[in-house]
């Protein structure tokens, strides 16, 4: 805990804490703390290090968007406040604590109706949060997306990497053929990273979302990339609730358009990210645990010839709901 230690005291100004204990969940590369004091409140301490002016510049930003998003969303934490190491070797910034179980550890041990339901809440939350638009500085997302497709094309030739049970071309072909579903497309706040492991359940219903470390400005409906590659997995009723609270249960010919063109980007940038994460880490678990969603996600399109996943037309034919869903 030397981190904490160099800013202990300026937190503790903050915020009174009498027990701290640091929080091991998740992929991230910054110290998260789970701080208690007296009385009700708690808090959540993410610290960043080392801190370069432009990874402080970035944390800011961050902290902000969180504080804006307010405006749209209660079930997001409150940014309570942002600061800096005296030796500026770390930034870091005090959140509210929603209270609650991660959504991917709980959601299999409900009926399906409750998944179904919490899934439409957080559908219904995200929709909010895209109501915060992109900052004019936004350059546009057709030409942001379409330089990060190619640097990952790039980066999949230097990984090497072997594909087992897909036609690797075909997809490529497919997301080419698909590009200017991004045109002309009004950019919204992205949180990028909107799955069940992001999100909390408290008492059985929808809690709240955490961790916007990989916010992003976009196509709102790249969000549901996400879906397709983690969410579906967890829980089918929570996804299929997913879209149809976003969408209020009238799902456009549109979305299944672009939810499947980015269903099929995303499949390289899996295959890279967790190439390198398996050589950072000296092991091999997340490139077969990658070959194992994208080869899912292509048997739920059909090898994209087919827009509209397997999962949620199955679930909806099969009538799974004891009433009909409130919307």
């Amino acid at each position: 805990m030397e981190s904490f230690g160099k800013i202990r005291e300026h937190v503790y100004e903050l915020t009174g804490f009498v027990n701290v204990q640091e929080i091991r969940e998740g992929y991230s590369d910054e110290r998260k703390y789970l701080l208690t004091p007296h009385g009700d409140k708690k808090y959540l301490l993410r610290i960043t290090t080392p801190a370069n002016e432009d990874i402080i510049q970035r944390k800011k930003a961050e902290f902000d968007v969180i504080q804006n998003l307010r405006r749209y969303s209660d079930k997001i934490p409150d940014a309570k406040y942002f600061g800096i190491s005296k030796d500026h070797d770390l930034c870091f910034m005090i959140l509210s604590f929603i209270e609650g179980v991660n959504a991917e550890q709980c959601l299999p041990d409900f009926c399906n109706d409750m998944q179904y339901m919490i899934g439409v809440a957080a559908g219904k939350e995200l929709k909010k949060m895209h109501s915060l638009k992109a900052p004019a500085w936004y350059q546009g997302w057709y030409e942001t997306k379409k330089r990060k497709h190619a640097y990952y094309l790039r980066s999949l030739r230097e990984c090497n990497l072997k594909t087992e049970g897909i036609d690797l071309d075909a997809i490529i072909t497919y997301v080419e053929s698909g590009m200017s579903l991004m045109k002309n497309v009004a950019s919204s706040f992205q949180h990028d990273d909107f799955h069940p492991g992001n999100l909390i359940v408290n008492n059985g219903e929808f809690g709240g979302v955490i961790d916007f470390n990989r916010y992003n400005w976009g196509d709102p409906i790249h969000e549901f990339y996400k879906t397709a590659l983690f969410s579906r997995s967890v829980s089918v009723p929570f996804s299929v609730g997913q879209i149809d609270g976003y969408t209020g249960g009238n799902v456009s010919k549109e979305f299944w358009k672009r939810y499947s063109f980015y269903a099929a980007m995303s499949i390289v940038p899996d295959m890279v990210w967790s190439y390198r994460y398996s050589v950072r880490t000296g092991t091999t678990d997340q490139i077969k645990r990658s070959q194992k969603r994208v080869q899912l996600i292509v048997c739920d399109h059909e090898g994209f010839e087919q827009e509209i996943p397997h999962w949620y037309e199955k679930f909806r034919d099969a009538g799974n709901f004891s009433s009909g869903p409130s919307l």
